[in-house]
């Protein structure tokens, strides 16, 4: 068995978003990372809002986007990208929501559950109390790293999983 890699966040400056990009070209699905912009691949108006995206995230949880956005290192190379964002969930908690992406070659090697404990410890450092995060009903690897968090599931009724992990 090999052993689990040194995972960090960074944050995500022009050198590490140009990188990013370089990586989710290569590595990912344009749908993984990315809204469905302007037909499929990475087309201008994807690629536009992921710079968009990531610049708007740098500001932080308290900036305008009331979002934070990292790159995922895991043992020196970018694996992937994670991110925090303020939500209001109405039942009056400090709640913020936080997705993933992975290039398919760090998968499955325990990078994801790191970087979450990682960005729940982000969210607790800044007050949150509750985390949530949504995946898709068949995505078992996206539910194990969140149950292995602590989320409780709940299956919706649209094909998706709403997972809350209370901080």
């Amino acid at each position: 068995m090999s052993p689990l890699p040194d995972v960090f966040l960074v944050d995500v400056d022009e050198e590490v978003l140009d990188r990013l990009l370089d990586l989710a070209k290569r590595d990912a699905s344009p749908d993984e990372v990315a809204p469905p912009l302007g037909g499929p691949g990475w087309n201008l108006e994807r690629t536009a809002w992921f710079f968009s995206y990531h610049r708007a995230a740098a500001e932080g949880l308290d900036g305008t986007a009331g979002e934070k956005s990292w790159g995922i290192l895991a043992d020196g190379a970018l694996a992937g990208s994670i991110r925090l964002k303020r939500v209001d969930a109405g039942n009056g908690r400090e709640t913020a929501e936080t997705g993933i992406w992975l290039g398919r070659s760090f998968r499955s090697r325990g990078i994801g559950s790191a970087a979450l404990r990682l960005v729940l410890a982000e969210a607790r450092g800044a007050g949150i109390k509750e985390v949530t995060a949504r995946t898709l009903a068949g995505n078992r690897a996206a539910q194990r790293i969140l149950a292995g968090a602590g989320a409780l599931l709940t299956p919706d009724d649209d094909g998706t999983v709403r997972a809350v992990v209370a901080l």
